[in-house]
């Protein structure tokens, strides 16, 4: 996850204004013995516990939650690093409180440096599995979740990287299983374009993963944003139907891809986002735009932009000390904002139907998805909002996934909206958003 990233419906794609258009969990086997219900799950990132303590985690709209995120060192034997030692200690004991099953996310956007060399012989496979093993048993934890970005493809900057990277993962993954056992959940964050071969192109056959995983959650964000992307675009694509050629990716051909290549669909997530993206555009004003090969598709959604990005909110790094991470790469200011600062610093609405204060909203017909613009201040932000999340898994409906997997938990409001939105598809849930 980047935040700290087949049927296409045919239609002539527009953006419109909203105001113009409109048992005990030690007990249970999580990755089985929730097959026949829905999984709705959400990522808890430790590093932001401040946001959101143990006590205040809607447990309710949850039946597994990953926490987020532990890190491997350069060496398979040394133990895996945590930003908040007593935060997750805490998590842990309220998810078992709630009969809400918990796994541990190893790995992320920024802990992937060593993935490759810690699975990188046999040898080191064992090791690294005996690491975490221990970890999860000291801890408490029922699974382990792999969040590798990416095998055999630079993620970071400075991430060690094979070309038998993903053939590394599969014996590990295998390793850990027999380690773990079958009560385990076993589960992997994965690119939208699927797993890289040795080649440095897409897996043509995924089936094995399928074999030894409970599921994969498909990171299906972070496909536009301010710092990789030449265009102004959705965050988290339900389509990619007026995407630029450089960025065809979308849930449904994430979806698409892992399936085709024997991925099993009922052990697919699907990952989507609480958070959006800030941008500068070029002009003030909003101009349609239609790509080579969209056919007749045309979106107000993809504008040019100015390498500045805009302020954020309390979790983009705006107000952080001048820096650079691991890869030197530098760091502050990633305009990220929680769907939840959007209400709450008065930019949209609460029943989020419309713009405030010089915002307007608009809705992107082509992905499905939300923004909001500033003409005066050319400020664009791309997010997600109940009916967005609410399509996104409807479209896990259809297709026969598993269920929908938020990162993060952090960024719903207080009465949960977003995961309300999603519960009262996938589960059929009473207590709607409204």
């Amino acid at each position: 996850m980047r935040f700290q990233l087949a049927s296409i419906l045919l239609l002539t794609c527009r953006a419109l204004t909203l105001e113009t258009c409109v048992g005990k969990p030690d007990s249970h086997r999580p990755a089985k013995a929730s097959r026949m219900e829905p999984v709705v799950s959400s990522y808890y990132p430790g590093y932001a516990a401040n946001l959101l303590p143990p006590e205040a985690i809607p447990w309710k709209q949850f039946n597994h939650m990953d926490y987020f995120v532990a890190v491997p060192q350069d060496t398979p034997d040394l133990p895996l690093v945590l930003d908040d030692e007593e935060n997750m200690k805490a998590v842990v004991a309220a998810a078992k409180k709630n009969n809400v099953s918990i796994s541990i996310s190893i790995g992320g956007w920024t802990g992937s440096r060593f993935f490759s060399t810690n699975t990188g012989n046999a040898h080191n496979r064992t090791v690294f599995v005996n690491t975490i093993a221990e970890f999860v048993k000291k801890n408490g934890f029922q699974g382990v979740d792999i969040d590798w970005e990416y095998p055999n493809r630079q993620g970071m900057g400075c991430n060690v990287i094979k070309q038998a990277d993903s053939a590394n993962l599969l014996a590990f993954l295998e390793r850990l299983r027999m380690k773990l056992g079958p009560s385990a959940r076993l589960s992997a964050a994965v690119p939208v374009q699927g797993f890289d071969g040795p080649d440095g192109q897409p897996l043509k056959d995924h089936s094995a993963f399928g074999k030894v995983l409970d599921y994969i959650t498909i990171m299906a964000y972070d496909i536009y944003g301010p710092g990789w992307a030449k265009y102004s675009g959705p965050n988290a694509p339900l389509y990619d139907t007026c995407s630029d050629p450089a960025n065809k990716f979308s849930a449904q051909r994430a979806i698409d891809t892992w399936v085709r290549t024997g991925f099993p669909a009922s052990k697919i997530i699907l990952g989507v986002p609480s958070y959006g993206y800030g941008y500068t555009t070029l002009s003030p004003k909003l101009k349609q735009t239609r790509f080579a090969g969209s056919g007749l598709g045309s979106s107000l959604y993809y504008q040019e932009v100015s390498p500045t990005v805009p302020p954020g909110g309390v979790t983009s790094g705006a107000s952080d000390p001048a820096g650079t991470d691991a890869c030197g790469n530098p760091t502050g200011n990633g305009g990220n904002w929680l769907f939840r600062e959007l209400i709450e610093t008065q930019k949209l609405s609460k029943n989020t139907r419309k713009g405030l204060n010089g915002y307007t909203r608009y809705y992107d017909a082509c992905s499905r998805t939300p923004f909001l613009f500033h003409s005066e201040s050319k400020n664009l932000i791309s997010y997600d909002d109940p009916l967005s999340l609410a399509k996104k898994a409807t479209l896990a409906k259809v297709h026969g996934l598993a269920g929908v997997n938020v990162f993060d938990t952090t960024g719903d409001t207080k009465d949960s909206i977003l995961l309300k939105s999603i519960n009262s598809v996938l589960r059929n849930s009473t207590d709607v958003w409204h």
